[in-house]
C-alpha cells in the first residue's frame, strides 16, 4: 500500500474514532464546546473552512483515481491469454491490482462520506452547545428577573405601608395641631376670665373701701349730730 492510501486509511480510522466520541451519550453537548473553545482548538477552528476544503480535494481526487485504476483493470483479466505459461501469473497481477483498486475506492467514499458527516455533526453539536448556553443563560436572567420583580414588589408594598404611615402620621399631626388651637383658644378665654375676675376683684375692693368711707362719714355726721341733740334737751 502506498503512502497516500496509508494516510488515507488512517484519517479514516480517526473519522471513525471522532464519530464514536460524538455518540457517546456521556459526553454532553456542553462539555463538547468547552473543549471546541479552547485555545488549540480556537486556532484550528479559525482556519477550518481552508482545512475541510484540502481535505475534501484531496479526497476527491483520491476517489477519482480510484475508480480510474477500477475502469482500467476492470475485464482485463479476460483478455488475457490464458493459454500462454505466464497468463496465470498476469492474471492474478490484474486481479491484486483491480482488489486495490475497489479497496482504495471503498476507503476513499467511506473517508469522504464521513468527512461530510462528521463537518455536520460538529456543526450540529455546536450550535446545540451555544443553544443551551443561551438557554441557561436565559434562564439565569428569568431568575434574576424574577428575583428583582419579587424585591421591587416588597419595596412597593414598603412604600404603600410608608405612605399609609404617613398619612396617619399627617392626621395625628393636624389632630394634634387642631388639639394645640384648642388649647391657645381655652387659654385665652382663661386670660379673658382672669382678667374680668380681677376686674371684679377690684371693683368689689373699691366698692368695699366706698363702702366703708360711707358708714365712715356717716358716723361723723351721727356724732357731729348726737351734741346738738343734747344740748336742745
Amino acid at each position: 500500500m502506498s503512502i497516500q492510501w496509508v494516510l488515507v486509511s488512517g484519517f479514516l480510522y480517526s473519522e471513525i474514532a471522532l464519530a464514536l466520541l460524538l455518540s457517546l451519550p456521556f459526553i454532553s453537548a456542553k462539555r463538547w464546546h468547552r473543549i471546541f473553545n479552547s485555545s488549540f482548538i480556537a486556532l484550528v477552528t479559525a482556519y477550518v473552512n481552508w482545512i475541510f476544503v484540502c481535505f475534501l480535494s484531496c479526497l476527491v481526487v483520491l476517489f477519482a483515481d480510484s475508480i480510474r485504476e477500477m475502469y482500467v483493470y476492470t475485464g482485463q483479466d479476460k483478455k488475457l491469454d490464458m493459454g500462454s505459461a505466464a497468463a496465470p501469473s498476469a492474471q492474478e497481477h490484474v486481479l491484486m491490482r483491480l482488489f486495490r483498486a475497489q479497496r482504495n475506492f471503498y476507503i476513499t467514499g467511506i473517508s469522504l462520506f464521513l468527512l461530510i458527516v462528521l463537518r455536520t455533526m460538529l456543526s450540529r453539536v455546536s450550535n446545540i452547545a451555544k443553544l443551551e448556553a443561551n438557554n441557561e443563560a436565559i434562564h439565569k436572567q428569568a431568575v434574576s428577573a424574577g428575583t428583582m420583580n419579587k424585591t421591587l414588589l416588597e419595596e412597593n408594598s414598603a412604600l404603600k405601608k410608608l405612605s399609609a404611615g404617613k398619612e396617619e402620621l399627617l392626621e395625628e399631626v393636624k389632630k394634634i395641631e387642631e388639639l394645640k388651637d384648642a388649647v391657645k383658644a381655652a387659654e385665652r378665654k382663661a386670660e379673658t376670665s382672669k382678667a374680668d375676675a380681677d376686674a371684679m376683684r377690684k371693683q368689689s375692693e373699691n366698692l368695699t373701701m366706698e363702702y366703708d368711707r360711707l358708714l365712715i362719714e356717716h358716723q361723723k355726721l351721727q356724732d357731729a349730730c348726737m351734741p346738738t341733740d343734747k344740748k336742745s334737751e
